[in-house]
């Protein structure tokens, strides 16, 4: 039999100096751990950079099996923390709760480099990437190779497939004979150096560039002097709004109801009545066909805007587990997953055919909102300190 695993790996954006946020508490054991292994305390404010990456893993193996251990394949969350001190680059797994700590790896801090690329050299391309920030390589070109320092001679360690994203650790530096532009980078746990590009041509992107460019909506509404008044009279209702896919229709809460109206006309063609609990989030999915309700008691609420039995029984079902006011809900571009997340510090991801809990990850702080990216692949949010986190969603078959 077949199911479907969903991988949420959250990236925060940027490579963190000590003290620049609060760290998720496992950290703790990884520091503990590194102490131990330089004969001396180690804290956060002795390591040159820090970043993480918190993940639900297929074993307790956290994407590092050892070597003689044998693993169930037991769903194992946890953290992925790279944390730079005194010249070495030490690759720590971590459980959630602390109980499973691992060195799976080491390697030398990137030293000094000068500014790359180098002043008045034309030959370079310039860097669209940046330390700290996720991409991808060119989904229309090559594999990209990783190696273990900047340079095409340097040690071969593997490479990345087209299309396929990593996170950014370090850099840039340049390689002045081949005049290529190289990044440290994370793919899938190995950490090396692969070049952004040469002679012009780009081999890597930021995953803010869109895998495909987004078809023109069919009969949309154009804005105009005419109606432009009454967008804006929408926006100004100070309550959570939701706009279709196609630029038809516009779902507003007030309190505990939700109408949905067309945009063109301002008819009003159908309403619910959340019965007396407030509507904190809206979604539309991107067929125009189901309206998603976060609700101040924590449930989503699914409703079928095709149906035409009355207002109770459109209810399609309600999706149960957040603790607080769901303040963020989304479909994927492809409609198959619902996102939310809310002021109990937790983003959740559901099947949208079944209603499903798919995963549940601890952020930080409150989601505020979030938005998948074109691919379906990657969920971006933003919490209420400011951060803005990158969830990878990955998608395979397994048995």
């Amino acid at each position: 039999m077949f199911k479907r695993l969903i991988i949420l790996v959250v990236v925060v954006f940027a490579a963190i100096p000590a003290l620049a946020q609060t760290a998720p508490d496992p950290i703790s054991a990884a520091l503990q751990d590194l102490s131990n292994r330089v004969n001396r305390t180690v804290t956060l404010t002795q390591v040159t950079e820090w970043n993480y990456q918190q993940s639900v893993y297929p074993s307790p193996a956290l994407g590092c099996p050892q070597p003689g251990i044998a693993y169930t394949d037991v769903l194992t969350s946890g953290f992925q923390f790279i944390i730079t001190y005194e010249g070495t680059v030490y690759d720590y797994r971590v459980s959630d709760d602390k109980s499973i700590v691992v060195l799976c790896g080491t390697a030398l801090a990137p030293s000094a480099a000068p500014p790359c690329p180098p002043q008045n050299d034309p030959a370079f391309i310039t860097p669209r990437l940046s330390k700290g920030t996720q991409a991808r390589v060119v989904a229309a070109g090559l594999p990209n190779v990783i190696r273990e320092q900047p340079g095409s001679s340097s040690k071969l360690l593997g490479q990345i497939p087209a299309g396929d994203p990593f996170i950014v650790i370090d850099g840039p530096r340049c390689t002045l004979l081949d005049k290529i532009v190289w990044w440290q980078i994370n793919y899938n746990n190995l950490i090396g150096w692969t070049g952004e590009g040469q002679d012009g041509a780009y081999w890597l992107e930021p995953t803010d560039v869109a895998l495909t460019p987004p078809a023109p909506a069919p009969e949309s509404v154009v804005i105009t002097t005419a109606n432009a008044a009454q967008l804006s009279a929408l926006v100004g209702l100070n309550n959570p709004i939701a706009i279709s896919a196609d630029g038809k229709l516009y779902a507003w809460a007030a309190k505990d109801s939700v109408t949905v109206s067309t945009i063109a006309s301002q008819n009003r063609i159908t309403g619910f009545d959340e019965n007396t609990v407030s509507t904190t989030s809206l979604a539309f999915n991107n067929a125009g066909t189901v309206l998603a309700t976060g609700m101040e008691n924590g449930e989503i609420r699914l409703f079928d805007l095709t149906s035409q039995a009355t207002t109770t029984s459109r209810q399609i079902r309600s999706l149960s587990g957040h603790t607080g006011a769901v303040t963020a809900v989304v479909f994927s571009p492809d409609d198959s997953l619902i996102a939310s997340g809310g002021v109990d510090k937790t983003v959740r991801v559901w099947d949208a055919a079944s209603g499903g809990a798919i995963v549940s990850l601890t952020t930080l702080n409150a989601i505020t909102s979030l938005t998948f990216t074109a691919d379906s692949i990657n969920l971006v949010a933003h919490d209420a300190q400011g951060s803005t986190l990158i969830f990878a969603v990955k998608t395979e078959t397994v048995g």
